[in-house]
């Protein structure tokens, strides 16, 4: 999408009467007249349309086609133009099964000259400026309507050669339903508003994601169900619903997105992990609807970090650590001097508030890029920094290194702070294997400044020097945690008794949370909420109340649900479950979160129970967006721990890619439509099959293969344990570095090629099959006898290989490997099989 908003019109009418219909055919709908008034009331008061209200009601076949011949062909019209168009009345399914909308002039006796849905769109887009049109057909059997407007109008794609352009039509029943009068605009207001379809975050509603909340609504009617097609519209979610809850209330971040000209997708990506991570931990809380920074303390780890970026031997310190126990404040320091670093954002920073003086902090840029590793690939990180470095697109730390070796040297290095590597998809590869090489050679282009838990610390291979523990008594700041504890006694509750209570007993209760909290801002922050949501002031002098106060994460999460919410606890908690386990930035609500606590806890819950858990304990819930749409995580990582204790893994992940996979459409044939798949399902259902041990049953799914995110996906590959699997898994390895940029249609010719060299025409044809027509299908491809050594993986490191090396053993071509686990091992390379037994013996790794 462009940076400015498009003009979007509405066009409404309804026939509500037809003149020349005898009354005993029933065909009069007198209560369109109001479905139509509320569906203008939502377009122009919550979506910002402009009505066009030309048309009026009851309009005859013939005005109908004409205004709107008119309206689109005008002068006026701009090809960024957004236009809706709704109409309400009676449709038929004639006997040779088309379906017609009857207007006002429709004579009983001759429907076939009444109007075709083909016909309105075309009068609409041929030969028109409008490119992005969507159709509301309110009316019986109007699925049918739809699926013949879709096919006869695919002829007018090619007019349609911007990604955005296209047509989309929402039907308010399918082609052999009725449609109750007036239930569609009621659903469609309901679902356009619902936190099913969407949070506060994302700035459009995705369509599927608002059908998909029309049909979960308990409102509607047994009988009908709203549906959805699309031609075009290939980008970005197309701009037909604006998120009227669209509200960041960090503005200020906003407007620096604004003021950039154009964002790459990386750039995108870090945007949304800094300002729903990094920055909200920094404001020292999770309610986007408080405002102010409850940041403190903490001077001496500013200090330092900030010394280390002036750093003018910056080469010989290529990198820093700040490492803490969980909850010991890590990301918040990083994201205060990520949000000074930036200019713009600096400026909304209250330093005077916080207590940090403006010379304790980095130099405006010091900090070039932000990353938060949470589920993150090798790879993945290796496109953010190559992003950060403004190189070209790569996949691997040699090629990011062998493009820095032709630029000059830069005046400074360009500082990118990845945070969370403990939440990395492999972690200790990711030390190993990507940081551990880019500190090494990359200066004096690029400097780290890494966030992690301790044990990682060692992995990174660096001097006790270049690591910040803020557990240690130098970075340590009991001081900031009751300074913090207050904070959240005062704030943390809108009904907080001490907000109004003796100084003497608040300053008492504070220094009793803080002391139990130790160098823990999170079990203050989780403690201070409970205390604050309670009416009833504690005696701080108390000897058993102050044993009491919990002193870990788990125990302060599990102390805060139940003294809160007694015997609800329970529900509580199996709502925010499911949470511990998603991937990426989080979980999707639409049709995905209260299946999933639903099937893990072996009761229903709906969206009603969401809404309740947001209104009751939102305080652990975070809003982020991916692919556009709405996702929700827990607010940190200790709370995730929290719900995953006890829990049988395997059956937690079984359970979310059974429920993934449900929610995924069916192709007439009865295969799974994998291109309709939510961006949830295709980017992470793979993470959960592995885990659960299902990944053999999507990777021998051709049209899987075709529609997955490949970066998730390629990543879980070595896991493929059944021959067809592992077949599939290298037809998709041997291509994956061309076919991994392309779209579904590309990737699919480009996969049926490999499976074609592999020799497997029955994998050939599998991914023909759902070619569209007119794409060439490929039958054979040179190299068709591929060596089975390609194919094999080998399996049997416990770590991250770090050494390799070919040569020959009694004539035999093998590899020798070292690894991580401290072990050398020897592969045949012809079989793929080990030879011989591990060679141990070594203290570190190989």
């Amino acid at each position: 999408m462009s940076g400015t908003e498009p003009r979007r019109f509405l066009i409404a009418t309804a026939i509500s009467h037809y003149p020349h219909a005898p009354a005993e055919l029933e065909w009069d709908r007198p209560g369109l007249v109001e479905a139509r008034r509320r569906i203008v009331e939502l377009f122009t008061e919550e979506l910002g349309y402009t009505h066009v209200s030309d048309l009026g009601l009851n309009p005859t076949k013939d005005q109908l086609a004409r205004e709107l011949r008119e309206f689109c062909r005008s002068p006026e019209r701009r090809a960024d133009d957004v236009v809706a168009v709704y109409v309400a009345g009676h449709g038929e399914v004639l006997d040779n099964g088309d379906y017609v909308l009857l207007t006002a002039d429709t004579e009983p006796d001759d429907l076939y000259d009444a109007l075709l849905p083909s016909t309105l769109a075309r009068k609409i887009l041929a030969g028109t400026k409008v490119r992005r049109l969507l159709l509301m057909l309110d009316t019986c059997f109007s699925g049918q309507g739809g699926n013949e407007l879709l096919s006869a109008m695919a002829r007018l794609k090619n007019d349609w050669r911007e990604d955005e352009a296209g047509l989309a039509v929402i039907t308010s029943a399918q082609p052999r339903e009725l449609a109750q009068t007036g239930a569609f605009p009621e659903l469609l207001a309901e679902a356009v508003t619902s936190f099913a379809t969407a949070g506060c975050t994302p700035p459009l509603l995705a369509l599927d994601a608002v059908v998909n909340a029309t049909r979960t609504n308990p409102k509607r009617p047994d009988f009908q169900h709203i549906g959805l097609e699309i031609i075009g519209l290939t980008g970005e979610i197309p701009p037909f619903l604006p998120n009227a809850k669209h509200s960041n209330r960090l503005s200020h971040t906003d407007m620096a997105l604004q003021q950039a000209a154009e964002w790459d997708e990386q750039d995108k990506r870090r945007d949304v992990e800094f300002r729903t991570r990094l920055l909200r931990r920094a404001m020292g809380h999770s309610d986007p609807s408080r405002v102010g920074w409850w940041f403190s303390g903490r001077h001496q780890a500013l200090h330092d970090i900030t010394a280390w970026l002036a750093d003018p031997a910056a080469e010989s310190r290529p990198a820093l650590v700040v490492t803490g126990a969980p909850g010991s404040g890590k990301t918040a320091v990083l994201g205060l001097l990520a949000a000074v670093s930036d200019p713009e954002y600096r400026r909304t920073v209250p330093l005077a508030s916080i207590g940090v003086r403006d010379s304790q902090l980095p130099r405006p840029k010091a900090i070039g890029t932000t990353v938060y590793a949470q589920s993150l690939t090798d790879q993945q990180i290796v496109r953010a920094v190559a992003a950060a470095l403004r190189l070209p697109q790569v996949e691997a730390v040699a090629d990011l290194l062998n493009h820095l070796g032709t630029r000059p040297r830069p005046d400074r290095p360009h500082v990118v702070l990845v945070d969370g590597l403990d939440e990395a998809a492999t972690p200790t590869s990711l030390c190993g294997q990507v940081l551990r090489p880019l500190m090494e050679l990359a200066a004096p282009h690029l400097r780290l400044l890494l966030g992690t838990r301790p044990h990682l610390f060692t992995a990174l291979g660096l001097h006790p020097d270049d690591h910040i523990d803020l557990d240690s008594p130098r970075y340590a700041d009991p001081e900031a945690v009751l300074v913090y504890t207050v904070r959240n006694l005062l704030d943390a509750h809108r009904d907080s008794p001490y907000v109004d209570c003796p100084h003497d007993i608040r300053l008492g209760v504070a220094h009793a949370v803080a002391t139990a909290a130790g160098n823990c801002f999170l079990v203050a922050r989780i403690t201070a909420g409970t205390l604050a949501a309670t009416p009833d002031l504690p005696d701080p002098c108390d000897p058993a109340w102050r044993r009491s106060l919990p002193s870990a994460a788990a125990d302060a999460m599990h102390r805060d649900l139940h003294k809160r919410f007694g015997d609800d606890a329970a529900r509580i908690l199996a709502l925010l479950r499911p949470l511990a386990y998603a991937e990426g930035q989080g979980l999707p609500w639409e049709d995905i979160w209260a299946p999933l606590a639903s099937e893990l806890a072996a009761r229903p819950y709906t969206n009603d129970d969401l809404h309740d858990l947001r209104r009751d304990a939102g305080a652990y819930v975070v809003e982020a967006v991916e692919d556009g749409r709405s996702v929700y995580r827990l607010y940190h990582e200790s709370m995730a721990e929290y719900l995953r204790r006890g829990q049988d893994s395997v059956r937690v992940h079984r359970t979310f890619t059974e429920v993934l996979r449900r929610a995924t459409p069916y192709h007439l044939d009865g295969g799974r439509d994998w291109s309709r798949a939510h961006p949830y399902v295709r980017h992470h259902i793979a993470t959960h099959a592995a885990a659960a041990g299902l990944l053999d049953g999507l990777v021998t799914e051709p049209d899987y293969l075709v529609h997955a995110d490949c970066d998730s996906l390629v990543v879980r590959l070595p896991e493929a344990e059944s021959e067809t699997a592992r077949l599939h898994a290298s037809v998709y390895r041997a291509s994956i570095d061309i076919h991994r940029r392309l779209g579904p249609d590309d990737r699919r010719q480009v996969l049926a090629i490999s499976a074609a060299r592999y020799n497997e025409p029955a994998l050939v044809e599998a991914f023909n099959s759902r070619a569209r027509p007119g794409v060439w299908k490929p039958v054979a491809a040179s190299g068709a006898l591929v060596a089975d050594n390609i194919r094999n993986v080998l399996t049997g490191h416990s770590g991250a290989v770090y050494a390799i090396r070919c040569t020959e053993l009694d004539g035999r071509p093998v590899a020798v490997t070292g690894s991580d686990d401290k072990t050398v091992r020897i592969w045949d390379l012809t079989t793929g099989q080990p030879v011989g037994r591990p060679m141990t013996g070594h203290d570190e790794p190989v």
